[in-house]
């Protein structure tokens, strides 16, 4: 039977020391976390060691009975109000401090609620069940696998350029616009609450309630050095959507700059932002200037709302500018025909229909005589061949330089065009959230954009493009024989959710290998996202017989 690790949730083959995660099975949680191997709601979940925790609770890795796979259990037992002893699950809450327990309790559950309301959000792990037990309240989240952002920066060299911050925080901009929607804040935006994923695609962490995340409550505050805004530090100031602006700038800033931006405290109230001349010369003004608004010191001043900051980041100032334009060119022309004088007697448009039909008599006049004076001439058009020259003179269309004709984007590869981006780039190609289906075009190239190709447009404009992620059904490769860890890397990443499944005698595949699918047979179609399981080896069975 299977034995599963507390550490990673996952079989350990029976070892004191799991082979994937090097978790050993002594090691013991200390007071005042949930003892390991404990199991909570009905024996449903399975508790393994503790991944973190703040001044509001503590996130264990679990193991659900119900779903066969991994989760994340947050606890709620707020510091200084709730204690544990050793090797016990119930709660002990401080005497005096029972009402304020069961308020900021309300509190807690009421936050999640709304969170778990919110599934359809990409870049927030959903919450499968919300429960009370042993005196306190927990959630359980999605479990995946995924990198701290900070350490995602690291492996980039420090920083990454516009067009691949773009990419990642776009989404992460429309959770939180979500979220404040709903009357949800974060508070505590910055790179050590996001992680990244298999998929490359940015997770926020660290939800609590407000009382964690600003000064003047019963709690000691867990403020976001570099990336907490000026009213957290001040007592009983309100949080607002603003808050949050600067904390998602300070991450941004870091993504782009490879450092945080001075504490805010400590910054001069004039928000000036000193960006480093190497970075500022390769980021569009529009970026730039987006930067600046997000992290003004005073709330007053900064952006307000996560909308406009996405339309700052958008370049939104140019689509601005062409509807400005063109209201102001209507308005001239109203005035214009407002102010054109009338012939008296007759109707200004048969003016117009009049000089018309006689424009039309004199041409045909003209093209009868030019026939009967050159009976064996043809009439057509004049084409010059490129690098030709015509001796005809010719009506060519006036090509505002600040204009240009939509690019036809689509069947292209999406990275190709995104690494060509530049502050000089005549238009910006922006991703959107979601990645499409499709069975004309492969994964990763666009199949979807918006505006459509060759309409007219002023340079600089914002062309949102959905990508593909190829055919909703895909061939399953070969992997027998190879490690448990190529063959769910290599099956994610053709958009699979693989696992390890059963553990099964072989006399061909050594021990801890993989010797194929417990569903499927290699080369069977699945679709996209499906669970895939694998059937590992445990080597060789023993067949050998103990003499009687």
């Amino acid at each position: 039977m299977a034995q599963l690790c507390l550490g990673c949730m996952k079989d350990n083959m029976g070892e004191q020391v799991c082979p994937l995660c090097g978790f050993d099975r002594s090691t013991e949680q200390p007071a005042p976390f949930l003892p390991l191997g404990v199991k909570l709601q009905q024996d449903n979940y399975l508790i393994g060691r503790k991944i973190d925790n703040n001044a509001e609770g503590a996130r264990y890795i679990a193991y659900s009975e119900t779903m066969h796979s991994p989760v994340i259990i947050h606890e709620f037992m707020p510091a200084g109000i709730c204690g544990r002893a050793k090797g016990k699950t119930n709660v002990v809450i401080r005497t005096g401090y029972e009402d304020r327990y069961k308020e900021i309790n309300e509190k807690f559950l009421s936050y999640y609620r709304t969170i778990a309301r919110m599934r359809e959000l990409t870049a927030v792990a959903p919450i499968f069940d919300i429960f009370t037990e042993n005196g306190v309240s927990y959630t359980v989240e999605e479990y995946y696998d995924s990198i701290p952002f900070t350490e995602f920066i690291e492996r980039r060299g420090g920083s990454v350029d516009w067009n691949t911050a773009r990419q990642l925080f776009m989404p992460l901009i429309s959770a939180l616009s979500s979220l404040h929607a709903s009357d949800i804040g974060h508070y505590a935006v910055s790179p050590e609450n996001i992680s990244v994923t298999t998929a490359g695609k940015l997770r926020l962490n660290g939800f609590a309630i407000d009382d964690i995340r600003r000064s003047g409550t019963n709690f000691e505050p867990e403020l976001m050095d570099g990336c907490a805004a000026m009213e957290q530090y001040m007592d009983s100031a309100e949080l607002s959507e603003a808050t949050d602006i600067y904390g998602f700038t300070a991450t941004l800033f870091y993504a782009l700059t490879g450092r945080l931006p001075e504490n805010s405290c400590d910054r001069k109230p004039d928000g000036k932002l000193p960006i480093p001349t190497a970075v500022f010369k390769r980021l569009p003004s529009h970026v730039v200037t987006a930067l600046a608004g997000g992290l003004q010191v005073s709330p007053k001043k900064r952006i307000q709302t996560f909308e406009e900051m996405r339309s700052q980041l958008s370049a939104a100032p140019t689509v601005k500018a062409m509807r400005t334009e063109a209201n102001r060119n209507a308005m001239q022309n109203q005035a214009a025909n407002r102010y054109t004088p009338q012939k008296k007697g007759v109707p200004g448009y048969m003016w117009g229909i009049l000089s018309v039909l006689m424009c039309l008599l004199i041409l045909a006049v003209a093209g009868i005589q030019w026939i009967r004076t050159h009976p064996t001439s043809s009439i057509g058009f004049i084409i010059n061949t490129p690098g030709e020259e015509s001796d005809e003179s010719s009506v060519q269309e006036s090509i505002d330089p600040d204009t240009l004709y939509i690019p036809d984007l689509i069947g292209q590869n999406y990275n190709e065009i995104a690494a060509k981006q530049n502050a000089e780039s005549e238009y910006i190609v922006i991703k959107a959230n979601e990645d499409v289906f499709s069975e004309k075009y492969k994964e990763g190239e666009i199949a979807e954009q918006t505006p459509e190709p060759n309409m007219k447009a002023d340079k600089k404009v914002t062309i949102v493009v959905k990508v593909s992620k190829g055919s909703s059904n895909r061939e399953l490769p070969v992997i027998a024989g190879q490690t448990v860890e190529e063959a769910v890397s290599s099956l994610n990443s053709q958009g699979f959710i693989a696992s390890p499944g059963n553990f099964t005698p072989s006399d061909t595949v050594d021990a801890g290998k993989v010797i194929g699918y417990e569903n499927y047979n290699a080369g069977d179609a699945a679709p996209y996202g499906a669970k895939i399981s694998l059937n590992i080896s445990t080597g060789a069975e023993d067949t050998e017989e103990s003499s009687s």
